[in-house]
């Protein structure tokens, strides 16, 4: 990591501490009485991905359904974020006129602000579809499918966990790769096994939307 990049995740390091990580999620050779500097790095490990600004993008996995209901699923995934970015934007960029929506879990706080962050800071345009600061809200063609469960209550509960549990659908975070294990399992090599939760995901959405309009 840059120095000037290091010294500016350093200054966040207590905020990144207390809201990602504890004491428990430390690798057991790592005490209180460990070097803090291997502290910090472990810190970092766990902690860097979940923040554009530290982490970078390892999978994008998306499904187009049809107005017929046809389903198609298409993923780009790796060590080489800018191919990934690219493919990605070529995709968004092809679909925009074609008059699809974005749709995710938590996608308006979480997965559009990382995706657009990062092509800021690989010097990329992000796609047209995605929403900028100016876009009007009847503009807007974004689904979130955390605002539909909340009913416009934001302190309600609202995972995707908890959506598939309640609704009988086979929860991603089932599987061997969980969010919290992304990092790890990407500096391990794993990157099919991170394509596939990242599917699953999807796959978990599509039924929870598929549910929803299908209601009496």
């Amino acid at each position: 990591m840059p120095e000037r990049e290091l010294k500016m995740w350093e200054s966040y390091y207590d905020s990144f501490r207390k809201k990602v990580t504890d004491e428990s999620k430390l690798d057991p050779g790592l005490s209180k009485n460990s070097n803090q500097k291997n502290v910090n790095r472990e810190v970092y490990r766990q902690t860097a991905a979940f923040f554009p600004e530290f982490g970078k993008v390892a999978c994008v996995s998306m499904a187009f359904v049809t107005k017929g209901g046809e389903v198609r699923y298409e993923s780009f995934y790796g060590e080489d974020e800018l191919h990934i970015l690219t493919e990605t934007r070529k995709i968004f960029d092809k679909i925009e006129p074609l008059g699809f929506d974005l749709c995710g879990q938590s996608i308006k706080m979480f997965d559009i602000p990382f995706l657009g962050k990062r092509y800021f800071i690989n010097g990329m345009k992000p796609p047209k579809l995605f929403p900028t600061h100016d876009t009007k809200p009847w503009d807007l063609r974004v689904l979130d499918t955390k605002d539909v469960w909340q009913f416009g209550n934001n302190w309600s509960l609202g995972s995707l966990d908890l959506i598939c549990s309640v609704l009988d659908i086979d929860s991603p975070k089932n599987g061997d790769v969980k969010g919290d294990t992304v990092t790890t399992n990407y500096w391990e090599g794993n990157h099919e096994e991170i394509k596939e939760y990242c599917e699953k995901d999807v796959k978990a959405l599509v039924d929870i939307i598929t549910k929803l309009n299908n209601l009496k």
